[in-house]
């Protein structure tokens, strides 16, 4: 059984700034990963929410941890930093809210509930994240046996399934209301 200081060791060497770096150095294999936000980024935040609490990771400070079934780069990259859906972004769609974006029906359905930006907000959001985001990521085949370890180590304020900790909950419970509001 991998130890949580066993995943923290890889997860200090395997390092990615999207200003700086190609997606082909990220592999394309199943993991988990962890974003920080970049040195002196701030997380943004409305005047109506709490302001989380953040711990460090290799003097960053983490935000969100998540798990790629398949691919960390297609993931991680393509559905993040690149992406233009929130709607398949949970990450996305937390930051998006918290920019002030409007929510609006990812679906031609819109009785599915699922939401996204419109795309000049998404365009702008992707930007937001390569300026102020990096991301560390530990390639494995077992993914979801790792990540509540490192929610529970990290208490990451935007992942809002499976994180029981109180601190950050009045952070977490406002911005699910907030991510709740944009369903039409």
């Amino acid at each position: 059984m991998v130890t949580i200081e066993g995943v923290l060791s890889v997860l200090k060497s395997n390092f990615f700034d999207p200003t700086k770096h190609e997606a082909t150095v990220i592999p394309d294999k199943p993991g988990n990963y962890l974003f920080c936000l970049r040195i002196n980024s701030q997380l943004p935040s409305l005047p109506t929410i709490e302001i989380p609490q953040l711990t460090q990771f290799e003097g960053y400070q983490v935000i969100y941890t998540g798990i790629s079934k398949k691919s960390l780069r297609g993931r991680d990259y393509k559905k993040h930093f690149a992406g233009n859906n929130a709607g398949r972004s949970t990450l996305r769609k937390s930051l998006g809210v918290l920019l002030g974006y409007k929510q609006i029906p990812r679906d031609k359905d819109p009785a599915t509930g699922k939401t996204k930006f419109n795309d000049e907000d998404e365009a702008k959001l992707s930007l937001w994240m390569k300026t102020n985001l990096v991301m560390f990521y530990y390639p494995n085949l077992e993914p979801a046996e790792l990540e509540g370890q490192l929610i529970q180590f990290f208490n990451p304020p935007l992942n809002l399934q499976n994180n029981y900790q109180s601190v950050n909950s009045i952070f977490r419970r406002q911005l699910s209301a907030l991510r709740g509001s944009g369903k039409e």
